[in-house]
């Protein structure tokens, strides 16, 4: 399929969601698909718990798509976006975010693999606790539903999205792009657990002195941390895409990205 039938085919789900159409939605997905949404919350995976995810968090609210830039790499399709929604308090919010769809042909149909959707869950929260009452109500309620919809399995699940590399992580990846920028390859390595975890191209194992060289010059914003993954909205001349950050686990392995990706445009 073409990048363009890619999109397109991404684009049922914002759709689906929009008109509330769960069964239209679900048919979206592989038969062992997961949603992990935010990423560093506990995944759900299998037609059941993605129903519940949809149950939870999509049936009770009106959800709109603000798509700003798509990029397609093989079967990975990453939306640059904010999220904007409605809660059934009428509390409106308005989230960055970027998603990963990964896909793959299931009985000769194209279907999601895998959606992640990078986006950070304290901020959120702060951001609906901000509001005074109505906040604090929505909160309870959003509380309330989802134990009811996820049992207290499923809540201490999602709660794990608090969790990750935080600030710290956030610190780390900045350096990262502004070496990434400076064309400077040896503090890009300090901060990389191999000096081949980062890459520019599909499936290419290339070393970060020749990654950093492509794209120095790089801008970035709209920093995103959710779990042990840092994304970022970037520009590389008149390229624009996403990089995307993964942090090892542990104390030591922590400090440094384990993998990684500049998600841009062919030139």
């Amino acid at each position: 399929m073409s990048s363009d039938e890619k999109i397109q085919f991404i684009d049922r789900s914002p759709e689906a969601v929009g008109v509330h159409d769960k069964n239209a939605w679900l048919a979206l997905f592989a038969s062992d698909g997961e949603v992990n949404d935010p990423v560093g919350s506990r995944p759900h995976r299998g037609e059941a718990a993605i129903s519940r995810f949809y149950d939870t968090f999509i049936a009770p609210n009106n959800i709109r798509f603000e798509v700003e830039h798509d990029v397609v790499s093989g079967d990975t399709v990453v939306r640059d976006l904010d999220i904007h929604t409605e809660l059934s308090t009428g509390l409106k919010i308005a989230v960055p975010t970027h998603i990963r769809y990964e896909l793959k042909h299931d009985n000769g149909e194209l279907k999601i693999q895998r959606l992640s959707a990078h986006w950070e869950l304290s901020r959120m929260v702060m951001q609906t606790l901000s509001m005074g009452l109505i906040g604090i109500v929505t909160y309870a309620k959003l509380s309330v539903h989802m134990l009811r919809c996820q049992g207290l399995g499923g809540v201490l699940g999602f709660m794990r999205g608090f969790l990750g590399v935080g600030a710290a992580g956030r610190r780390r990846a900045e350096a990262f792009l502004t070496a990434a920028a400076r064309n400077d390859s040896r503090t890009a390595r300090m901060l990389l657990e191999a000096s081949d975890a980062v890459q520019l191209l599909e499936g290419g194992h290339q070393d970060i002195g020749d990654v950093v060289s492509q794209v120095q010059g790089l801008r970035w914003s709209k920093l995103t941390v959710a779990g042990r993954h840092v994304t970022a909205t970037c520009h590389v001349g008149d390229r624009r895409g996403v990089a995307w950050l993964e942090f090892g686990q542990g104390a030591r392995q922590g400090r440094r990205i384990q993998r990684g990706r500049f998600y841009l445009p062919d030139s």
